[in-house]
């Protein structure tokens, strides 16, 4: 399938997690080799071949319902950069818990339309945007 937007490109990404149908997932990446895959706390994946089997991993344990917020997107030419929460909701046991993670997925615009040549997910806290005490704040260094 050939997608015209970085958007259209991350909303099938999205689906093919929801269904847990690797191939479609797999078939938005780029076919460039240097892809990069990071989940949380992750290796860094370099690679089609190191990105699908972290995937299928992933997949055989269950389909990923994910929920999108605040979403940021910096766009120019032929390149995407997707900023956004993810928030995972896993039944366990006992209930639901549900995993908040900051992402970055980038995109860029080849003949085969939009495709993922990065995906990168860190664990965020509930209150990562709330000052903790004792802990000093960061600085803009530059």
């Amino acid at each position: 399938m050939r997608y015209e937007s970085s958007e259209a490109a991350e909303d099938a990404l999205y689906e093919a997690l929801a269904q847990g149908d690797l191939n479609t997932l797999m078939a938005l990446w780029s076919d460039e080799e240097d892809s990069v895959c990071i989940h949380p706390s992750g290796p860094r994946l370099l690679g089609l071949d190191a990105i699908r089997q972290s995937w299928a991993l992933i997949l055989s344990q269950g389909n990923l319902v994910i929920d999108r917020s605040q979403l940021q997107i910096i766009a120019a030419g032929t390149l995407a950069i997707h900023n956004l929460i993810e928030t995972i909701n896993v039944r366990e046991a006992g209930g639901a818990r549900a995993f908040h993670m900051a992402c970055t997925n980038v995109y860029m615009h080849g003949s085969r339309g939009w495709r993922m040549v990065l995906h990168h997910a860190a664990a965020v806290q509930d209150n990562a945007n709330q000052p903790s005490e004792g802990i000093p704040q960061p600085r803009v260094l530059h």
